[in-house]
């Protein structure tokens, strides 16, 4: 078999629980169904940072943040710390190789690098109601988009700021109507991208990453998705009031009413962020039906994942910066050239970076010793294999907080620093899934975290150290 093609599709901040196919208790999400349908589904799969640009430099790269050096997110996004340059990526690598390297949507990286093709957004930014003059940068959708916009519609672009700046974008929590009609929107501007990019691929091997900006917010739905979800119809979040006082102070808090007027917000949330997931579903039906009109199933290596997830009420919490379930835990599958897999459904703990050493390892290139992740391919063909444990890290904007957690089949450890003083999380994730009860100082479960704690040290000593010396160079000029 030649050399085959990889499609790497992912998109930000979508819950574990938003696909049909992994018991989705409202979304529905038919293309992304049949495209996971194709190959194996990884249904305890897990990020190694809950935030979007160190989680996407992990999964750039196939190490951990304290690893690659991207372990933060500025305020001001346009001057949060890049890869430094002795940092390959794996489209990088693949790239060197001969791979024509293109990206369509959000990729997330400070700058964009090692792409042959690009039309990129840096995401829809719910903080950013002005396209430009603000004091964190200019409105993230970005140039290239906007230039695509106004070429088809003048004006449009900001016509999109303009509405953020209305007393009801605050009042409902970053949900509204989108100004323009489904076609011009982001999300649309990505599928086509991509669609035209699949319709007419370059002679040699290609590698292309297709980035949506949803469901992060804001929640910007166009009007034609708005009758699927209806507010009324949607379910409070369980949790909403649990008393997290037994959580370390950073991530605790007393509970919190629910009020009528906030019920309502909270549905509506909900209600929309399906809604916006819709429209990226049937983008990726665009997509998978350009990649049946080029018959490019046998010799194509489709992944898919989010970068994180979002809270969506749950614990009364929206956003992400924490190691909670609906966080760490991805949607992610693999549909292999040929489609050929052992088990439809894998079980095992895998982390969401393991996808950049499988496209090496697919790609026929080797695989970094000191690349922490390791190649997926072995679960494909043959149904067993995983993690005992899986890891990830975050620091807070201001590098005043950091924490790291550890996840096995049965436990969760969550250690947390927070300005000198240190604490933590220990669930029984067997008997108390969702995680309601915090037993970080229950006697009965000190040797098992002991026993967690010892595994993070020893996983970090297991993959510290910066690159090889022969690798300390600038990666390819991009």
């Amino acid at each position: 078999m030649d050399r085959p093609n990889i499609l790497l599709i992912t998109t930000d901040q979508q819950r574990y629980d938003t696909v049909s196919c992994l018991g989705a208790p409202i979304g529905r999400t038919p293309s992304v169904d049949a495209l996971a349908a194709r190959g194996t589904l990884f249904q305890r799969c897990y990020n190694q940072n809950p935030v979007c640009i160190p989680s996407r430099a992990c999964l750039q790269t196939g190490r951990y943040t304290h690893q690659h050096g991207v372990r933060y997110m500025e305020s001001v996004i346009d001057t949060t710390p890049g890869l430094p340059t002795y940092e390959w990526t794996f489209h990088e690598r693949l790239r060197i190789a001969g791979y024509h390297t293109a990206a369509f949507g959000k990729i997330h990286m400070m700058p964009e690098r090692g792409f042959d093709t690009m039309q990129v957004t840096g995401g829809k930014g719910s903080r950013w109601t002005q396209s430009s003059g603000q004091d964190i940068g200019p409105g993230p959708l970005g140039p290239q988009y906007a230039a695509w916009l106004e070429s088809r519609n003048p004006g449009s672009y900001e016509r999109i700021y303009e509405q953020r700046r209305r007393p009801e974008y605050k009042e409902y929590r970053t949900a509204l109507v989108h100004p323009l009609p489904a076609g011009e929107h982001v999300e649309t501007w990505i599928g086509d991208n991509t669609v035209d990019f699949l319709s007419s691929p370059p002679s040699k091997p290609w590698f292309v990453q297709c980035g949506f900006t949803g469901p992060h917010g804001p929640l910007d739905v166009p009007r034609e998705y708005l009758d699927r979800y209806d507010p009324e119809d949607m379910p409070e979040p369980d949790t909403w009031s649990h008393d997290l006082s037994d959580r370390f102070p950073y991530r605790g808090h007393r509970p919190k009413a629910m009020t009528p007027e906030g019920s309502y917000k909270s549905r509506l949330w909900i209600a929309y962020y399906h809604a916006l997931m819709d429209l990226i579903d049937d983008q990726i039906g665009r997509i998978v039906a350009a990649l049946d009109r080029r018959g490019l199933w046998d010799n194509t290596l489709i992944l898919f994942t989010p970068d994180h997830g979002e809270m969506l009420g749950d614990f009364g919490l929206y956003g992400k910066g924490n190691f909670y379930e609906p966080i760490t835990r991805m949607p992610m599958f693999i549909v292999p050239p040929g489609g050929q897999v052992a088990e439809p459904r894998f079980d095992g703990l895998v982390e969401m970076f393991d996808l950049a050493p499988t496209a090496l390892d697919y790609a026929g290139l080797d695989i970094p010793e000191h690349m922490a992740a390791r190649s997926l391919r072995p679960e494909l063909e043959t149904g067993s294999g995983g993690r005992e444990a899986v890891f990830g890290e975050y620091v807070t904007n201001d590098r005043a907080r950091s924490g790291v957690y550890v996840r096995t089949q049965t436990h969760k450890l969550v250690l947390w620093t927070d300005r000198g003083e240190s604490g933590g999380e220990l669930y029984d994730m067997v008997e108390n899934p969702g995680e309601l009860v915090n037993r970080f100082d229950d006697p009965a479960l000190e040797s098992i975290q002991r026993e967690l704690a010892e595994g993070i040290v020893q996983r970090w000593l297991d993959v510290d150290g910066p690159p090889p010396r022969d690798e300390w160079a600038p990666a390819p000029d991009s």
